[in-house]
This record gives C-alpha cells, structure tokens and sequence, in this order.
C-alpha cells in the first residue's frame, strides 16, 4: 500500500479513514514508540538495579514477585523514600522531553499526511517535525496556560463565584450548608466531569491549531488557536465528532488490555516465572503503541476535516504583471514597462 493509496479521499467515516491512514505508516509510529520507551528506560533500569542490590543472597526466590509486603517496604524504607525522590526529579526531566517529542512528531504526522507524494515518507517525517517544532512547541506552551485557566475555571474563584455562590445559592461557597452528602457528591462528580470535557476540548484544539499552521505554513499560533476556537462553534459536530471516536477506540481497545493485565498481575505468585512478567511488559507496550497510533490518527482526522472547512490561503501570482514563461526573460505589463509591451 503507498502513500498516496492512504491519502485517497475517504467515502467512510472520517475517524475510520484517519485509523486506517496511522495504521498503514507502521515505520513511523514504530520509531514515534522506541523513542518514547527508550525516554522511559533510565526510570526502569534505575529500579532493577536498586532492586537486584536489594534483593540478592536476603529474600527467599520469588518470594516478592507477586507483592512486596509490609516487611520488605519496612526494611527499606529509607532507600525506597530516597529512590522515589530521584526517580520523581527524572521523570520530570523526562516527561519535558516527551512533551517536547511531542511537539516534533506532530510536525512529522502532520508533514506526511498534508503531502501528497510517495515514499521517503520517515524524511518526510523528520524534516516536517524540524519544520514546525518551534511553531508548535507555542502552542504547547498555550495549551499549558489555557489547562491553567481550565483549572482556575472549575477548581477556583469562578466555579465558587458562578456555580455555588450565584446559581446554587451557597454563602461563603461553603459545602456543609447542603444538608444531603448525596448532592455533594453529585456537585464534584460534575465539577470533575466538567474539568475533563474542557481539557479534552483544549486539546482537541491543539490538534486543529497544529494542523492549521501546517496546512497554511503560517506563523502566528495566536490567530491560528482564535481561528481554531471559531471553527469550532461554527462546526462543532464535524470537527469534534472524528476525534471522539478515536478516544472511543482507544478507550475500549485500553481497557480491555488493562483488563487483561490485571488478571495477569493476579495471577502471579511464586511459582511464576520470567515470562510472565515479560507477557506483562508486552501488554503493557501495546498500550503504548496503541496510543502512539491514536495520536496519529487525530492528526489525519484533523487534516482531513481542516481541508474540507478551511479554504486555502491564496497566495499573490509573481507572474500576474508580467508575460514571459517561468525560467526565462519576464517582461513587465504595467505603465512602467520601457519595453513598450501590449497586450
């Protein structure tokens, strides 16, 4: 199947067509994997060590394969609080970089479904995440001060202010004034709902915003994220519906493997062996993959979506004063013309 073939126009749903277009780019969402794992492997490699040093010639085999108990967590506590604050401090660090491998590999998606060529399509993909990397790491950094404001929205002063307050009626935002737990309960549950449809939103809003910079090769990421906001109210059903059955793919197709990996996790014990923890590894890798392709396919479903909504910017025609084929003499049309050409 080449590039072009995954390109095609899709007379299906447009989440199927953009699923079917990450899927087919295997290359790509293998390296877009590795790269995240190999960030993720000094945090596991500083464990087994930690724990190779703890566990040699003092527990019987196996005997904390399944569980590390109380006595194990007793004896090394020290140790374990000391590594958890190092490993805390690194995955900081770490987390930064895959945030900012993020930025690099939409500017590769992105580059690869916006072109329509064949082949080289891992070039492609790196000079697209060059491309775009610093435009993108901007929306990074306003997707992190609208998450803020999200936050602020729903967990500070305007949800006590608006929601308890003026439409509920609560003084002082206080929540012992209701007189059933129930309602309490029911209030934060919304509250936390309300929290996550918001930053879904945010962040279905980065995708569009990403996909428009690169469609337009533009450079403005704050009138490219209003125009993002615009398209959304005036199309809110065909911008958000393709994304929201992704998340619903990879919400199932996720539990499903958690599923699994839980009865694994139950079913060790001490007469386990190497290669259950191993099957465990590998599940827990198809996860990952699985949602290296999601993240794929929303940026095919926004390319598809944003062509069929946004017009094309139109660029001025350097030859639209001036007669003379491309490559050879150019003769000027207007008043100035010393040639004395008509036309």
């Amino acid at each position: 199947m080449s590039d072009l073939d995954l390109i095609a126009p899709s007379r299906g749903p447009v989440f199927f067509s953009a699923l079917r277009s990450a899927l087919g780019r295997a290359p790509l969402w293998l390296i877009t994997w590795l790269v995240t794992l190999a960030l993720a492997a000094p945090l596991a490699a500083s464990w087994i060590d930690w724990l190779q040093g703890a566990l040699a010639n003092a527990y019987p085999p196996k005997s904390v394969l399944a569980s590390m108990g109380e006595t194990f967590r007793f004896d090394h506590r020290q140790e374990l609080s000391a590594l958890q604050q190092t490993t805390a401090q690194s995955a900081a660090v770490l987390t930064f970089l895959v945030i900012l491998f993020g930025a690099f590999s939409a500017g590769g998606w992105l580059q690869v479904f916006l072109e329509k060529t064949s082949g080289h399509s891992v070039r492609r993909f790196l000079w697209g995440g060059a491309q775009c990397f610093w435009r993108f790491f901007r929306v990074m950094i306003l997707t992190v001060l609208t998450m803020a404001f999200a936050h602020w929205l729903f967990f500070g002063w305007a949800w006590d202010k608006f929601v308890l307050e003026i439409a509920l009626g609560i003084e002082g935002a206080d929540l012992e004034a209701f007189t059933s737990e129930r309602a309490v309960v029911w209030l934060g549950w919304g509250q936390s709902a309300f929290h996550a449809l918001f930053i879904a939103l945010i962040f279905a809003w980065g995708d569009y915003t990403r996909t428009r910079l690169a469609m337009h090769n533009t450079r403005s990421t704050l009138w490219a994220g209003m125009c993002t906001w615009g398209l959304f109210l005036r199309h809110p059903v065909r911008t958000l519906r393709p994304l929201a059955l992704i998340l619903l793919v990879e919400g199932v197709i996720v539990f499903g493997l958690a599923r699994l990996s839980w009865g694994m996790n139950l079913g060790l014990d001490a007469e386990s062996a190497g290669r259950h923890v191993w099957m465990l590894f590998v599940v827990g890798q198809l996860v990952l993959i699985w949602q290296t392709i999601s993240r794929a396919a929303r940026y095919a479903a926004a390319v598809e979506v944003t062509r069929a909504l946004v017009p094309p910017i139109e660029e001025p025609d350097p030859y639209g004063n001036r007669i003379g084929g491309p490559g050879g003499p150019q003769y000027p049309i207007d008043d100035s013309d010393e040639y004395g050409v008509s036309i």
